[in-house]
């Protein structure tokens, strides 16, 4: 996996934060923390356990309220929204732990996916997603790789598949997301199963999408990303391409004093 260039020109940005603080009693998780995304990007956010990535992404999403720093998406302030709200607008965002349903089918997690959240499904509505000519969650399917196991308990798959399925999921939120927050993706896949994942995310860029992953495999992130964004005890201390950041001495500082990166693939 080689990470494609840079255009020359950049484009607008899909995500802006400002300044974001958060602070839980005397610990600050988050401190004065900005970055941009560019739409249309691959974006790596990285740093040691305990840096603040993933409370970065709870006040992004709204899980947390910020205490200071404002969360622009596009041009519209999110800051502080509730996460059913920010979901709404059009972000998606995945969590360490498989969010998927582990009894139900592969068809029945993706069906339930592309329900209408707001207002209570029919079990006429689910049909209609799952038996329309052009149904999303048939061509989703495909699309995944998941069509030979669509009747299977998702139970009964590999990890990596589970993965797969959870990231369909969120491909069938309505409406649909321009933004996706994916946290610790490749954690417990196989290569191959890491390559596939990354395939999928480079067809969705292709129409449009972007992508800000939080990760510890390094080896990856800096394949992948196009730019990269190193937090270590709550600050931003790196911001740059993924060749800066591997040779940027205070990237390095953090993660030896935090026990080295994880470089397996």
């Amino acid at each position: 996996m080689v990470a494609e260039p840079r255009p020359a020109e950049s484009p607008p940005a899909a995500l802006r934060i400002e300044r974001l603080q958060k602070a839980f009693g005397g610990l600050v998780a988050v401190n004065d923390v900005t970055f941009t995304v560019e739409q249309g990007s691959i974006t790596g956010l990285i740093g040691p356990n305990g840096s603040g990535k993933t409370v970065t992404f709870d006040c992004i999403t709204g899980f947390y309220r910020p205490d200071g720093g404002r969360v622009f998406f596009g041009e519209r302030d999110i800051t502080g929204l509730r996460p059913n709200d920010v979901a709404l607008a059009g972000i998606a965002r995945s969590f360490q732990i498989t969010g998927v349903f582990p009894k139900l089918t592969v068809m029945e997690n993706l069906i339930f996916a592309a329900q209408e959240k707001r207002l209570a499904p029919t079990l006429r509505a689910a049909a209609r997603v799952r038996n329309g000519p052009h149904g999303r969650v048939e061509r989703l399917l495909d699309f995944l790789g998941l069509e030979d196991v669509r009747d299977e308990p998702v139970t009964n798959l590999p990890y990596g598949q589970q993965k797969i399925l959870e990231f369909g999921g969120l491909m069938l939120m309505n409406p649909d997301p321009v933004l996706y927050l994916l946290d610790e993706p490749f954690a417990g896949l196989t290569a191959a199963e890491i390559a596939r994942y990354v395939t999928l995310m480079r067809e969705l860029r292709g129409k449009g999408k972007t992508f800000v992953i939080v990760e510890h495999n390094m080896r990856v992130i800096m394949n992948i990303c196009e730019q990269v964004v190193v937090l270590d005890h709550g600050e931003k201390i790196a911001e740059g391409l993924p060749d800066e950041i591997q040779s940027n001495p205070r990237v390095i500082e953090a993660y030896l004093g935090h026990g080295g990166a994880s470089r397996s693939s």
